[in-house]
């Protein structure tokens, strides 16, 4: 038998999944054989950790694991953080957090200075155009 090479102590060839449940009460979590193709159910998570159990979200130098960030990709870092903090009801402090509160704050700031333009913005919003026939006209820009 190979020896299997590992990433602080897990398997490669694993596949780690976490999940919250629908109470919001209860962290699921545990190794998987293969990468998920649909939604794992919560109760099939062999591990779990009570919310109320949780005191902090460490990161950076502080955190045991912190080798183990390079394997999930910034912007999915940012929205576990993220959202563990809010879970938690600390404040979320990503750059991403912080970029889209900046780009909500431009938001209201313009909407607010157009009523100082005597621009009427309506109470209800336009009604909602039908679909298009067909979304030829939408290009993968990537």
């Amino acid at each position: 038998m190979k020896g299997v090479r590992t990433l602080a102590g897990v398997p490669l060839d694993k596949f780690w999944y976490c999940r919250l449940s629908p109470n919001h009460k209860v962290l699921h979590y545990g190794d998987l054989e293969e990468s998920p193709q649909a939604e794992v159910p919560h109760d099939s998570l062999q591990d779990k950790l009570p919310v109320a159990d949780m005191k902090a979200v460490v990161t950076g130098k502080d955190c045991p694991h912190m080798k183990e960030k390079g394997a999930l990709k910034q912007n999915k870092y940012c929205v576990w953080t993220d959202g563990l903090n809010a879970l938690l009801g600390k404040e979320m402090t990503s750059d991403y957090t912080k970029a889209d509160m900046d780009t909500l704050l431009t938001m209201e700031m313009k909407l607010r200075l157009l009523d100082l333009e005597n621009i009427q913005i309506p109470e209800a919003p336009p009604p909602i155009p039908k679909e298009p026939s067909n979304y030829d006209f939408v290009y993968d820009c990537n």
